[in-house]
């Protein structure tokens, strides 16, 4: 299949491949970035955000991208009979809202109306013309507001119904949580927040906690506490960013590409520049990592890093040759998430691509169901699935269509230290000898008993030609 190479503004390649795209959408998505390169937004202005996978990116995955059970914003609305049963689930949970805390539907509407009903169609790749104002209002506040009570329940803040099969029926929550972050099942974080401050009630945890705190903690328990607080959710755009921002450290992340005139214009309204990424080898051409097949017969160990790091900190202490991974969950709820992660940094030509980078270092890493066993072993991976040929798969699957600058992305420098790691002949050799001699108990013994057989002929070999020399004296 050909690969085509789209050259777009601010040196951003994107590979994508025709059998997958819909060029419509491409043209559209480069106008707007070459608009933008001579235009710079001003702050009141919104430029698209919240993406249509479908016309992008969508393989042969396409339920990791849409909603099962709850839609979210308008890219799904009142699309199937599977997704209209929890519209009265939607307007329960806002009628419980208005009551409890004294505020009607109608306050709530005039309140969004006012932030910016355009500025919120805006945000979305689709105008949605057909939506009269009215009816889109609508769907902001009861889709806003289910959003925040549920994850209001989650933390307790707000007591659940006995019997909500919201919550009682462990299957439905696991997913509605994740339909909860799919990257076209989103509305703007601002009108979310917006949302959360109008209806705080009168319980005092809730002035204790932000919106985004709050999700955090709910998410964090599904994700092994690998997450961490946002500084600032100005530069948070809906719920799926929120979420990979969390699990980003600030040590690890890239900066942004574009340019300093977007991003100070956009500075106040939701996008920051992050600080330029530390590469000690900047003119140096990156390479891949080897396998782990290859590491290892190269003296590297591959070990699990300690602590609820999030999975995507790998290091490299090069003068023990250890690499360290934290933990990774791969199951059903993780998968999809990872999968729209990738999307989200794909569709949007400015954002940096952490999560695009660490699951390249995993398919190079992970070849074969072998090295999927091995890491399970470490303690590295949690397979949640059948078997370890199904996450080889779903590793190098979730890549489609993907690219990224391997000379700027932030596991660079790390590349940079394994390879040269490995050039080192000394390690190599070693390696070698300890994998085929040290491998196993029996071989183990086998070698030293080969290596005293070995000294003791040497010794009795000096002793003989001793002796023969002191005779002849």
């Amino acid at each position: 299949m050909v690969q085509l190479n789209i050259q777009l503004p601010f040196y951003s390649m994107i590979s994508l491949n025709p059998s997958n795209i819909q060029f419509e959408s491409i043209r559209r998505m480069a106008q707007q970035e070459i608009e933008l390169s001579v235009h710079p937004p001003t702050q009141t202005e919104c430029p698209s955000f919240i993406f249509n996978v479908s016309s992008v990116l969508e393989n042969d995955h396409r339920m990791s991208y849409k909603p099962q059970l709850v839609s979210i914003g308008p890219y799904h609305h009142n699309r199937g009979d599977h997704l209209r049963m929890m519209e009265n689930h939607k307007q329960r949970y806002l009628d419980n809202l208005v009551r409890r805390v004294g505020v009607t539907e109608e306050d709530l509407r005039g309140q969004i109306r006012e932030v910016m009903e355009q500025g919120i169609r805006n945000c979305y790749w689709s105008p949605f013309n057909h939506i009269n104002q009215n009816d889109f209002l609508q769907m902001v506040v009861v889709d806003g507001c289910f959003v925040i009570e549920f994850f209001r329940m989650h933390e307790g803040i707000v007591r659940y119904s006995t019997g909500d099969p919201l919550f009682s029926i462990l299957s439905i929550n696991n997913i509605l949580l994740r339909d909860l972050i799919l990257a076209e099942n989103q509305l703007p974080f601002k009108i979310l927040e917006h949302l959360y401050d109008k209806t705080k009630g009168r319980e005092p945890r809730e002035d204790q906690i932000t919106l985004s705190k709050l999700i955090v903690r709910v998410l964090n328990r599904r994700l092994n506490g690998s997450m961490n607080f946002v500084q600032s959710s100005q530069s948070v755009k809906h719920l799926l960013d929120l979420v990979r921002q969390s699990l980003i450290p600030i040590n690890f992340r890239e900066p942004r590409q574009g340019n300093d005139n977007f991003d100070r214009a956009r500075s106040n309204g939701g996008f920051h520049q992050l600080p330029p990424l530390k590469n000690d080898n900047s003119n140096v051409r990156t390479n891949p990592i080897r396998g782990i097949h290859d590491l290892r017969r190269a003296g590297i160990q591959i070990c699990l890093k300690e602590g609820n790091e999030s999975p995507i900190a790998v290091e490299f202490k090069r003068k023990r040759g250890k690499l360290l991974i934290p933990k990774l969950e791969l199951t059903d709820f993780t998968f999809p998430l990872f999968r729209n992660f990738v999307c989200l940094e794909q569709c949007s030509v400015r954002s940096s691509k952490e999560m695009t980078t660490f699951f390249f270092f995993l398919s190079s890493l992970i070849h074969t169901e072998q090295d999927v066993d091995y890491l399970c072993k470490k303690g590295i991976i949690f397979n949640g699935f059948d078997t370890g040929s199904a996450v080889v798969s779903l590793i190098h699957e979730i890549l489609a269509g993907a690219s990224f600058d391997i000379n700027t992305c932030y596991l660079s420098e790390m590349f940079n230290k394994v390879d040269r790691y490995r050039g080192r002949r000394l390690h190599t050799e070693f390696a070698i000898f300890k994998h085929t001699y040290c491998n196993t108990p029996w071989t183990f013994l086998s070698a030293v008993a080969a290596f005293f057989i070995l000294t003791s002929t040497l010794i009795s070999a000096v002793f003989t030609v001793l002796s023969y020399y002191r005779r002849d004296n």
